[in-house]
């Protein structure tokens, strides 16, 4: 059941686009927010809480690399990624993250256990009114917590993030307070400003350098596409009745367009192992093709299940544009079964009549996923 913090209206949020001869540096921080909500909000609809805070993490894991060579080049666009998650949560669950934050941070803001600035370092809460642009935020940000900015790494920073991220994670999978999630998240925004500071960079500015007012991948104001994510890595699960001929066609599709297959190389279900193995690969990828047996070939039950657990799972945890279900013969079977069952979920299997067709329909799938990635 959809937690009820991700299901209040949001009839009252703006939708807004950056007006004609106006700076990013004029933004403030509910215009970014809505700004990511109106570019990411439709395909964010199809995603859940926990499917976005896990894409948060991974965002914060990717500076890891690059925060050891302090290229900043790279640094760049991945805080201005971090960001957009942090605006993207945010939206969808609704917040006011401004006032959360200066609720936090604006009357007895928290400090390390290590940290004792003295008196004369420490900036006065009354020399700061509530920032409003996000260039304020992260002057405030940085006033606030100087003393300890002075002795701490852009890595430091960084890795304290990463206990926040993590802290948010476990917070929301325990179903905690709104309160705690929504500290947790604004804590997050603090870091990304404390990095971006202790590197010398304009928040606002390398944000704006990667999103400017569209979706940096297709290119669109709204992105619905639902296939933006970039894919290196595929997942693979072959019905009982494939042929060779057919599973060679599909492996060799996915190498020609250089993406590394994960193979499930077990065919039934027939015990929890078997759930985890899949679950395992379908996590480790970032796409996934399965071919269902074809209809009226006889197989172990125990295979069909597994095959709707694995599309399934397919279509919970990755982009559903990067999820491709093929079967010879769509109107029986269980590709039928799957297709009106799951109708809403938008399952769709596509059919082909042997090997030739199945390549030529993937290579189509493939290329028009390419175009549109402007690849």
């Amino acid at each position: 059941m959809e937690d009820s913090r991700e299901a209040s209206s949001r009839d009252d949020r703006k939708v807004m686009s950056i007006p004609q001869g106006s700076s990013h540096a004029d933004l403030t921080l509910d215009d970014w927010i809505n700004k990511f909500g109106r570019i990411y909000g439709k395909r964010h609809e199809k995603h859940t809480t926990e499917y976005m805070i896990a894409r948060l993490v991974e965002e914060v894991a990717e500076l890891v690399d690059p925060m050891e060579s302090q290229d900043i080049e790279k640094i760049s666009p991945n805080l201005a990624d971090v960001f957009s998650w942090v605006c993207s949560i945010s939206y969808k669950l609704n917040l006011d993250l401004s006032s959360l934050a200066w609720k936090k941070y604006g009357g007895n803001a928290p400090r390390p256990t290590w940290s004792t600035p003295s008196s004369a370092s420490q900036p006065a809460l009354s020399q700061f009114s509530q920032p409003n642009k996000l260039g304020e935020w992260q002057d405030f940000i940085s006033k606030l917590y100087r003393a300890e900015n002075a002795r701490i790494t852009p890595m430091n920073a960084l890795i304290a993030m990463m206990k926040d991220v993590g802290d948010l994670a476990m917070l929301h999978r325990k179903r905690a307070s709104q309160d705690q999630v929504t500290s947790k998240i604004a804590a997050i925004l603090a870091w990304t400003l404390t990095i971006s500071q202790l590197l010398k960079l304009d928040l606002s500015g390398v944000v704006f350098a990667k999103y400017d007012d569209h979706c940096p991948v297709c290119k669109k104001q709204i992105c619905d596409t639902d296939i933006c994510h970039p894919f290196s890595t595929i997942f693979v699960s072959f019905g009982e009745s494939v042929s060779d001929e057919e599973k060679y066609v599909v492996l060799d599709t996915f190498a020609s367009f250089g993406y590394r297959a994960l193979v499930d190389p077990t065919s039934e279900l027939r015990a929890t192992k078997d759930l985890s193995s899949s679950l395992d690969l379908i996590n480790n990828s970032d796409a996934a093709c399965v071919l269902l047996s074809a209809a009226g070939q006889r197989s172990p039950e125990s295979a069909q299940y597994k095959q709707v657990f694995e599309t399934l799972a397919c279509y919970s945890i990755l982009s559903k544009g990067n999820v491709f279900v093929f079967a010879k013969d769509t109107s029986k079977g269980l590709p039928a079964f799957l297709s009106s069952a799951f109708e809403s979920e938008k399952i769709t299997v596509t059919a082909y009549t042997d090997s030739k067709h199945l390549k030529a329909s993937l290579q189509a799938r493939l290329e028009m996923l390419n175009s549109v990635r402007g690849k």
